[in-house]
C-alpha cells in the first residue's frame, strides 16, 4: 500500500507530487544513529518497522527503540504532554480518531468518536487542552478539546483546508496552515480562533510549523524554492531563513524544548528516516536507520 495511503491525510499535501513509496515489510533492527550530537531528550515517532505504522520512541541519539502501541489500525501524529502522556491518531477503530495513553503505551484512551477524520492532535502547553483537525463539518478545520476529550469546540470556519495546528510556548496563540487564500500558508491565531494573521505569502505550499520554546521564531516545510526543505522565520513571517539544501524531501520540522535542536523526516538516504539537527541547520543527526520509514517525530518536554 502506499505510504501516502497510510499516513495522516494531511502530510499528503507535503509529498503527494513527488513520492509514492510502497510498504516495506522488510524489518532492520539496527538503529544506531549516524554522525553526533543530539541530547539526552526522548523523541516519539511512526514507523512501520514491524508491518504496519505504530508509534514507537528513542532517545535523541537513536538508542532504547520503544514499540508504544500495537493495533491493527494504522497509529501516528504522537504528541507529548508536558506530563509525559501522549496523544496520538489511530484507525485501529475504522476511521482516524484522537486517543492518549500513558508513556509507555499503557492506559489508552479514545477522545474523539465520530464518523469522520479526527487527527493530527498536539497539547497545549499547560497539558490542559490539545488542539487538533477534523473534517466532521465537511472540511479540515482546527477545533480544541479538553485532554478528556470534552469541550470539543471548532476554532476556524473556512471552505479552505485549516489543519497542523502548533500552540505557541505561552499557550496564547495557535498557528496552523491554510490554503484560505489560494494556496497553503502559515497563519497565526488567539487560542480561542479570533484575530488569524497570515505569516507566509508565496507560491509555493508553506506548511507544518513549530514554535520555538523562546516564542520568537517558528519552523516548518516549504516548497518555495522547487522540492520541500526545513526553514525558519520570525513570527512575524520576516527573517525567513533555509536549513536544508536536498534534492529530496525534508519535513515536518518539531523543535526541542531546550531550543537546541530541530527533528524532522527525510528521504535523503532512499528512505524516510528521523533526523535532527542544530537550531541553525548545522550538525544533523541521523536518528533511525532501518528498511522501514520513520516518520512524524516529536519531542519530549
Amino acid at each position: 500500500m502506499p505510504y501516502t495511503s497510510r499516513l495522516s491525510r494531511h502530510v499528503i499535501v507535503a509529498v503527494a507530487a513527488s513520492l509514492a513509496l510502497p510498504l516495506l515489510a522488510a524489518c532492520n533492527d539496527d538503529d544506531s544513529p549516524t554522525g553526533s550530537g543530539g541530547n539526552s531528550s526522548r523523541l516519539a515517532f511512526s514507523s512501520d518497522r514491524d508491518g504496519n505504522i505504530e508509534i514507537y520512541s528513542a532517545n535523541a541519539d537513536g538508542s532504547d527503540v520503544k514499540r508504544l502501541t500495537t493495533s491493527p489500525g494504522d497509529d501516528s501524529d504522537a504528541s507529548w504532554s508536558s506530563a509525559g502522556r501522549i496523544a496520538f491518531t489511530s484507525t485501529r477503530d475504522g476511521n482516524s480518531e484522537i486517543y492518549s495513553m500513558n508513556a509507555d503505551g499503557t492506559d489508552v484512551k479514545r477522545l474523539t468518536t465520530n464518523t469522520t477524520s479526527d487527527e493530527l492532535p498536539v497539547w497545549s502547553p499547560n497539558g490542559a487542552r490539545i488542539a487538533f483537525a477534523s473534517n466532521r463539518d465537511g472540511n479540515f478545520e482546527i477545533y480544541v478539546m479538553n485532554a478528556d476529550g470534552s469541550g470539543q469546540t471548532r476554532l476556524t470556519t473556512s471552505s479552505a483546508i485549516e489543519s497542523g495546528p502548533r500552540w505557541s510556548p505561552n499557550g496564547s496563540r495557535i498557528a496552523f496552515h491554510s490554503d484560505r487564500d489560494g494556496n497553503l500558508e502559515i497563519y497565526v491565531m488567539n487560542a480561542d480562533g479570533t484575530a488569524p494573521a497570515r505569516l507566509t505569502n508565496n507560491p509555493g505550499a508553506d506548511l507544518f510549523s513549530s514554535w520555538a520554546p523562546d516564542g520568537q521564531r517558528f519552523a516548518f516545510h516549504t516548497n518555495r524554492d522547487g522540492n520541500f526543505e526545513i526553514y525558519t522565520s520570525n513570527v512575524d513571517g520576516t527573517g525567513v531563513t533555509r536549513l536544508t539544501t536536498n534534492t529530496v524531501l525534508d519535513n515536518y520540522p518539531m523543535w526541542s524544548s531546550d531550543g537546541k535542536r530541530i527533528s524532522f523526516h527525510s528521504n535523503r538516504d532512499g528512505n524516510f528516516e528521523i533526523y535532527t539537527m542544530a537550531s541553525d541547520g548545522t550538525d544533523v543527526v541521523r536518528v533511525t536507520n532501518n528498511a522501514a520509514f520513520d516518520v512524524l517525530a516529536a519531542w519530549r518536554p
